[in-house]
């Protein structure tokens, strides 16, 4: 990380030209005022940075902080913002350049998240919108850089991940050495910016995985929360540097389309983080989403508001360099290189924006009591009945499927029915089910055996036809788990869960662990009466 910020470090924005030419000319104007300046800055991002920059040499010597681009004007004075002025570089856009107008994408970006960390901060009615702005800003500091003086390095993480659909976290550790937040935060350091900055691009801040789940179950109002979880979760949302991430966290996602699963959990958790019910939340986001794009814009370049817009999957901005651009780049830029191999992965910390998509178990310490108590025996497991409602508590509560449902066989009078559920309400048709199993030929042969079926896209249609048409509609458009539980050769139960209003997918991973609890209850019925 300290080669990747020694040679950012020394490299300089360039700031576009016709932004430097309006701030000359405002500052040669005698009537110019300083909160007209700061105007004018706030307008680009870059000479929002270099003016941030030199403020902050200032007050560290002072032992404080620039808070602000208006603390910075009004720290620097007319005399050095000029002197300033005619030291920068300048840029010309290239519209052909996909490096250049990834530079200017990102730039957009970075501008979009400063916007909404503002606004959600203002709402809260807490005093330091503005350092929140300037935070959120320069989170994304490193991707401008390293389109513009690594675009080699980019060109090869765009096509691993693209195209051939690396893992975002493993083809930046592979192509760069490391994360990119870790670079910004070694640029962060060298560079002196703000203390929050800094402070929110440090990994130490980062949520783990399993606290980004429980995240998105606060904001749904999971009662599977317990009071520490919800102690945790207050905790972190009301430190300095949470709107800043979670903003960034919002612009990164909403890049990949708004209509992105990633996407639309982060809505909810902002939802959460405001207050606000979801629809008054859109509306907030789309209107901050505006006010961005109005205040940066760069001519032929798609901001996130045009984004907004567009049909799902459209727009996509290209990621490869053209060939010109590959040539030319090769002698002014290194090349990536292969590194050593890194540490163990159990070391590493991977990025947050993209740990949603990373399967995990929701409480692994809940899954592992239940499984060891299923395998090993547990004194308090004396009736079958103990055994069926602590598979449905590891389910629900360590596996972390939303709604989890224990229904009895009947084989004499051959029914199944609804005993017991979790997460399933009581005016739920579903929580009565009840099934007569010779009108169902599907589930009659689920308990002929132990069997596991997966309700899917591939499947859900079939399956639908081919329950009694009172029951087709019991598990509607869920993906679903369906396991058969024996007591010997007998048929007890079948275990249903599913992911309703999850907005994300069942996975290998759920089937595993679904199936390796299902077996398990099935041994340890095995080791109690027969009687309830």
């Amino acid at each position: 990380m300290e080669a990747w910020a020694g040679y950012l470090g020394e490299k300089s924005l360039p700031v576009r030209a016709s932004t430097l030419v309006r701030l000359k000319r405002a500052l040669s104007d005698d009537r110019t005022t300083l909160a007209q300046l700061a105007h004018q800055v706030r307008m680009d991002p870059v000479l929002s940075l270099h003016v941030t920059r030199q403020a902050q040499i200032i007050h560290e010597a002072k032992g404080s902080s620039v808070t602000s681009v208006d603390h910075a004007i009004a720290s620097l004075g007319f005399g050095q913002i000029e002197t300033l002025a005619n030291e920068l570089d300048t840029i010309k856009i290239h519209p052909h350049s996909v490096a250049q107008r990834s530079f200017f994408r990102s730039i957009a970006a970075s501008n979009h998240a400063s916007v909404q960390a503002a606004d959600w901060v203002h709402h809260k009615q807490l005093p330091y919108a503005e350092e929140a702005r300037l935070a959120a800003l320069f989170y994304g500091l490193v991707h401008w850089m390293l389109w513009l003086y690594a675009p080699l390095h980019k060109h090869k993480f765009a096509i691993a991940v693209i195209e051939n659909g690396e893992s975002p976290v493993d083809a930046e550790r592979r192509i760069f050495g490391g994360t990119t937040q870790e670079i910004g935060k070694a640029l962060a350091d060298r560079w002196k910016l703000t203390e929050l900055t800094v402070q929110a691009l440090d990994h130490e801040t980062s949520p783990s995985l399993s606290l980004l789940k429980q995240l998105h179950l606060r904001a749904l109002k999971d009662p599977r929360l317990e009071e520490d979880d919800l102690r945790q979760l207050n905790h972190l949302i009301q430190q300095h540097y949470f709107p800043v991430k979670l903003a960034n966290w919002m612009a990164l996602n909403v890049s990949r389309g708004w209509d992105h699963n990633r996407a639309h959990r982060t809505f909810d958790i902002i939802s959460d983080y405001l207050d606000l019910p979801l629809p008054e939340t859109m509306a907030r986001l789309h209107r901050n989403c505006a006010v961005a794009a109005r205040g940066y814009h760069v001519p032929g370049i798609m901001t996130p508001a045009a984004e907004l817009i567009l049909l799902p999957g459209a727009g996509r901005l290209p990621h490869r360099l053209s060939d010109h651009e590959l040539k030319a780049y090769s002698s002014r830029f290194p090349e990536p290189v292969t590194p050593p191999p890194l540490a163990s992965s159990a070391t590493q910390v991977p990025l947050v924006e993209d740990q949603f998509d990373e399967p995990e178990l929701l409480n692994p310490y809940i899954y592992n009591q239940v499984l060891r108590r299923f395998q090993n025996g547990y004194e308090l497991y004396t009736k079958a009945s103990h055994i069926l409602h602590g598979l449905l508590q590891g389910i629900h509560g360590g596996i972390g499927l939303e709604r989890a449902m224990l229904l009895l066989v009947n084989t004499q009078a051959q029914t199944l029915r609804a005993a017991r559920a979790i997460g399933v309400s009581q005016d739920d048709p579903m929580a009565h089910l009840e099934i007569d199993l010779r009108q169902a030929r599907l589930f009659t042969r689920l308990i002929e055996k132990p069997t596991l079926l997966q309700i899917g896209e591939a499947n859900r249609s079939l399956i639908h036809a081919s329950l009694p048409e009172r029951n087709q509609g019991w598990f509607g458009q869920n993906d679903a788990l369906i396991m058969s539980i024996f007591r010997g050769k007998t048929p007890v139960a079948l275990i249903y869960a599913d992911r309703q209003g999850a907005n994300t997918p069942l996975l290998e991973f759920h089937q595993q662990h679904f199936r390796e609890l299902c077996q398990a209850a099935g041994h340890a019925l095995k080791q109690v009466g027969a009687g309830e």
